[in-house]
């Protein structure tokens, strides 16, 4: 028996809403518009049954096609993702490398400075002394350094043929300046 109630509240409920809404003007033009396409797109229909079957199919159709282009999207999108998930600890342990090189290529850049500091403060630095402390330089600058000798070397030479009386007094100047 109570579900009689509740139907019958449902009902009345229902009723009683639609008369409601219907006492706005708007409402209720736009009810009976809607309700008049209705009715003749329904006596059309009916006198056509034709066309109604196919504009079932051609619904029908759109539903599929719809429907196998969500799939295939969802498919590409889950291959997608699986790929990222292989890709991810490569490129993690591409991230790391980078970084070891990155820090690599930092140190080797402060122990340079380091080194030009170092070899700037000299007083008189040997044409041979190398730029890097002792643990061992590498033939490419052993290689420029000698080159970079060998040019100065020349340079000096010329300027001495070219100086002459000015290299006297620029020796005594710089035998004061040493400490």
């Amino acid at each position: 028996m109570s579900q009689n109630k509740l139907m019958t509240g449902l009902l009345v409920g229902a009723a009683v809403g639609i008369i409601v809404s219907l006492l706005d003007k708007n409402t209720r033009n736009d009810v009976v518009n809607k309700s008049k396409k209705a009715s003749s797109s329904a006596k059309y229909y009916a006198s056509n049954r034709d066309e109604l079957v196919q504009a079932f199919q051609q619904q029908a159709e759109r539903a599929q096609n719809l429907y196998s282009r969500i799939s295939e999207d969802a498919s590409y999108v889950g291959s997608k993702v699986n790929e990222l998930k292989d890709m991810t600890p490569q490129v993690k342990e591409m991230a790391l490398e980078t970084k070891e090189a990155f820090m690599d290529t930092k140190n080797a850049v402060v122990e340079t400075k380091d080194d030009v500091i170092s070899a700037v403060k000299e007083d008189n630095p040997s044409p041979t002394s190398s730029l890097t402390d002792d643990k061992g330089s590498s033939s490419k600058s052993n290689n420029s350094s000698s080159s970079n000798n060998n040019s100065s070397s020349n340079n000096s030479s010329t300027s001495n043929n070219n100086a002459g009386k000015s290299n006297q007094s620029g020796n005594n100047s710089n035998s004061g300046n040493r400490s």
